[in-house]
């Protein structure tokens, strides 16, 4: 027998080859195959061996399967994304409609009341009455301003995406926009035999805020408590010290909201849906308005709610909106103009 590489005799050998411990050699190669076959007895054999076949094996085959993994990854991924991004623009669109519906309802009642109010001012019968003229007045005057406030609303949101807005910062006592705020929404809750508590226990009341947009998110939140409370209203508005700042509650025993709905509650134009769709007034716009000027006084809001047994909102106000190095830059940008 002989050995031939790369076209070289280069072992030549005529006894039995020996291997120790089942080694694999290419005395006993299992890939070897009879040497002209026609032949009564074949005069040999070609066998092949292969020391590192494993090796070579996965060094020609592991990139085009890393590759492939790559790619199907990639492939997955995108198909994924492209799942999220039909299923967002799907909610989108329903909160879109949802929002177009809301606010037709919302102009189209306050339009036929004033303008039902002002065919009662023309009525002959009306005009020779000043108490009652003066009355539907007054009805036209407070469904302008309802409307107006609805428009000033979605103003106040498009101005706060494109970031075109600027906080009045004063000292403010907490305490005293809370008690103003409750002053003018008690009546409201009054109407439906309804409780509103104020429970002021913050020592330090006195923050650094806008006056006119913090008033606006406790008003939200109260006229939430209202809305979501489907019988004589339970609501407490209350105030306490935390390390951060102050802390002020709202609660209510109202009809709760589900875990899922609390993931979205602060997204704009979604509202917690309660069966028909005006049976809540509003554009969904309330809690997303909060968030944002929670945000821009550098605060937290929370929201700890179970269906049935109603909802607390949690509002954290910083003592102060801007840092120390942040108002030294302001104030040497005020003395170089």
């Amino acid at each position: 027998s002989y050995v031939i590489v790369n076209d070289h005799f280069v072992v030549e050998d005529s006894g039995p080859q020996i291997t120790h411990g089942g080694a694999p050699t290419l005395y006993n190669s299992p890939y070897k195959v009879a040497l002209f076959t026609q032949d009564v007895e074949s005069p040999g054999y070609l066998s092949l061996y292969f020391p590192n076949r494993t090796r070579l094996v996965l060094a020609s085959v592991l990139p085009t399967l890393v590759l492939s993994i790559v790619f199907t990854g990639i492939i997955l991924f995108c198909f994924w994304y492209t799942i999220q991004v039909i299923y967002r623009q799907k909610k989108l669109s329903e909160m879109k409609n949802d929002f177009i519906n809301n606010m037709t309802h919302e102009f189209k009642t306050p339009i036929a009341t004033i303008s039902l109010a002002a065919d009662s001012i023309g009525s002959p019968m009306i005009m020779s009455h000043p108490d009652k003229i003066k009355r539907f007045v007054d009805i036209i005057r407070q469904e302008n301003r309802r409307m107006n406030s609805q428009v000033e609303r979605v103003l106040q949101m498009a101005m706060i995406d494109k970031k075109d807005f600027q906080l009045n910062l004063d000292d403010l006592n907490l305490h005293e926009v809370i008690q103003q705020a409750v002053d003018n929404f008690s009546l409201q809750v009054e109407k439906r035999d309804g409780v509103l508590r104020t429970d002021l226990k913050a020592q330090r009341p006195v923050i650094e805020g806008d006056a006119t947009h913090i008033a606006s998110i406790i008003h939200n939140l109260l006229d939430n408590a209202n809305k979501y409370s489907p019988e004589n209203p339970d609501i407490t508005i209350s105030t306490r010290d935390v390390p951060m700042g102050v802390e002020v509650t709202v609660s209510d025993k109202g009809i709760g909201i589900s875990k899922d709905a609390r993931k979205h509650i602060f997204d704009k134009f979604y509202r917690v849906h309660t069966g028909n769709i005006h049976d809540v007034k509003g554009f969904g716009l309330g809690l997303s308005y909060v968030k944002a000027i929670m945000t821009a006084h550098k605060g937290l809001v929370d929201v700890k709610s179970e269906p049935g047994k109603g909802s607390s909102f949690i509002l954290t106000f910083p003592k102060t909106v801007i840092t120390q190095v942040e108002r030294e830059m302001a104030e040497r940008a005020i003395v170089e103009e």
